[in-house]
C-alpha cells in the first residue's frame, strides 16, 4: 500500500493544479464583459498561478481582465471558493437555444469539478466534499432541470440520485415504444430474441399512457422473456420536455437513454434489424471500448443542399478544438446532409464524461431547444448526438469509417425511370 500512496498523491496534486488553472480562467466568463486577447494563465507551482505571454492561442477574448492577473490560491479552500462563484454565475445564466456551444463550455468546466470529486477526496475534509457536491448539483439543476425526479422536487442532489439508479455493471437494449411503431417494435424484439438468440435485457421506454397504453405494454412484455417498460416521465421531470406530443418522438430517444437503469445502453430504433447479436458491440468493438460512446454514420447525400444547417454547426464549432472524429468527417467538411444515423447509439453511462455528453444531447432535445434550433436545422435528433459530445469536449467514436449504403440494385420501372 505504501508504494501506491505516493502515486495517488502525485496524481491528486497534478489534478489540483489543473483545476485551479481551469477555474480561474473560466470563472464568470459569460456575462462579465469581454476583453481583448491577453496573457494565458498557466500553473507554476502548487500555490501560485502566474501569467505568461500570449503565444497566439485563439478563443481567450472572453476572459474578464480580473482573471488574467496573478493569483495565489491557498489550497483547496481557494479552489472551492472559485467553484462557488462560478456555480453561482451559472445558476443565474439562461442559455438560449442558439447557444449549444455555451452549454458545452459549461459542461467542460463541470467536468473538471466532477474529476475533482472523484480524485481529490483524500485531500479534502468532509465539509469540503459536501460543499463541492452542493456546487456540482446546483449547477446541474440549473442547466438540466429535467434531472429532478418528479416525486422529489426538493431533492438537492438529483444528479447523484439519478446515477444511483444505474445498476452497476448492467447492460441492455433500450427501444422507444408507442402505438404508432408497435409493428416494428414487435419485429425488433422477435429478431433479437428468436433469430439472434440474444438474452440481453430489453427496456421499452415510453412517455405515458396516452402514447403507450397499459394493454400495449402488457402485450409487448409477453412477447419474450426479460422485457420491461419504463415511463420516462416517472423518472425525469418532463415539464420542460413535452414528451407526449407527436412531434416529440425523436426527442424521446435521448431521454430514454438517460432514464434507463442500464449502465451500458444500446439504444435502437424499432426499425433497426441486427444481423449479429448486439452484445458484440459491447464486447468486441475497440472504438466503443476506447471512448464509451459509439455512433453510426448516415449515408452521404444532399451535398451543398443544407447550407443553413452547416452554417449553424460552423458557428457553434468556431474557435474550438475539433476532435479527430470531426476532422475526418465528410459531412462536416464536404457539405453533405447528415452525419449520424439514429438507428443505433451505444453509451457507457458509468463514464462521467459520456454522461455529460448525453446531458447535452438531452438539452438539445428539450421542448424549447428542439423547436427553436435542433429540429429546425436537423432531421430530428440524429445530429444532436455527435454535436453534443463534440461541444462538451467528450470523446466519441463512429462504428465504421465508411458511411451508410444500400443493399440491392437499381431497376427501371415503366413510367418511373430508375429506382
Amino acid at each position: 500500500m505504501s508504494l501506491l500512496a505516493p502515486s495517488r498523491s502525485h496524481h491528486a496534486l497534478v489534478l489540483f493544479l489543473w483545476l485551479s488553472m481551469a477555474c480561474l480562467i473560466w470563472q464568470h466568463y459569460h456575462g462579465l464583459g469581454k476583453v481583448s486577447r491577453g496573457p494565458i494563465i498557466k500553473a507554476k507551482t502548487a500555490l501560485a498561478i502566474q501569467p505568461e505571454d500570449d503565444q497566439g492561442t485563439e478563443g481567450l477574448s472572453f476572459i474578464p481582465q480580473h482573471l488574467l492577473t496573478p493569483a495565489a490560491p491557498n489550497g483547496i479552500e481557494a479552489l472551492l471558493s472559485s467553484i462557488a462563484k462560478t456555480s453561482e454565475h451559472f445558476a443565474n445564466v439562461v442559455i438560449h437555444p442558439s447557444e449549444p456551444n455555451k452549454l458545452g463550455d459549461h459542461l467542460q468546466i463541470l467536468s473538471t469539478w466532477l474529476s475533482a470529486r472523484e480524485t481529490l477526496p483524500s485531500l479534502m475534509s468532509s465539509s469540503q466534499i459536501s460543499s463541492l457536491d452542493n456546487h456540482i448539483e446546483r449547477t446541474i439543476i440549473s442547466l438540466f432541470p429535467f434531472t429532478r425526479h418528479p416525486t422529489e422536487p426538493k431533492n438537492a442532489q438529483p444528479f447523484t440520485t439519478l446515477r444511483r439508479t444505474f445498476q452497476r455493471g448492467s447492460s441492455g437494449i433500450v427501444i422507444v415504444g408507442d402505438k404508432s411503431n408497435l409493428r416494428y417494435l414487435c419485429h425488433a424484439i422477435k429478431n433479437i430474441r428468436t433469430v439472434l438468440n440474444s438474452s440481453l435485457p430489453i427496456q421499452i421506454a415510453h412517455a405515458g399512457d396516452n402514447a403507450f397504453s397499459p394493454s400495449l405494454r402488457r402485450f409487448v412484455t409477453k412477447l419474450a422473456p426479460n422485457i420491461a417498460t419504463i415511463n420516462i416521465s416517472s423518472i425525469l421531470d418532463s415539464r420542460s420536455l413535452d414528451l407526449e406530443k407527436e412531434d416529440a418522438a425523436p426527442a424521446l430517444r435521448s431521454f430514454a437513454a438517460l432514464a434507463s437503469s442500464f449502465e451500458q445502453v444500446i439504444l435502437i430504433d424499432p426499425k433497426t434489424i441486427f444481423l449479429q447479436p448486439p452484445t458484440s458491440m459491447l464486447e468486441n468493438h475497440s472504438a466503443y471500448k476506447s471512448t464509451g460512446a459509439l455512433f453510426f454514420h448516415d449515408h452521404l447525400y444532399g451535398k451543398g443542399e443544407f447550407k443553413d444547417r452547416h452554417e449553424f454547426w460552423q458557428r457553434q464549432l468556431k474557435n474550438r478544438p475539433h476532435s479527430q472524429a470531426l476532422r475526418s468527417s465528410k459531412v462536416y467538411n464536404e457539405g453533405y446532409a447528415e452525419e449520424a444515423d439514429g438507428g443505433v447509439v451505444v453509451l457507457d453511462k458509468s463514464r462521467t464524461s459520456v454522461l455529460l455528453g448525453l446531458l447535452h444531447t438531452c438539452w438539445q432535445n428539450s421542448k424549447r431547444v428542439r423547436k427553436d434550433r435542433t429540429y429546425k436545422f436537423g432531421d430530428g435528433d440524429r445530429d444532436s448526438w455527435w454535436l453534443g459530445f463534440e461541444l462538451a469536449g467528450v470523446p466519441y467514436s463512429w462504428g465504421e469509417n465508411r458511411y451508410g449504403g444500400m443493399i440491392g440494385w437499381p431497376e427501371k420501372r415503366e413510367g418511373k425511370g430508375e429506382e
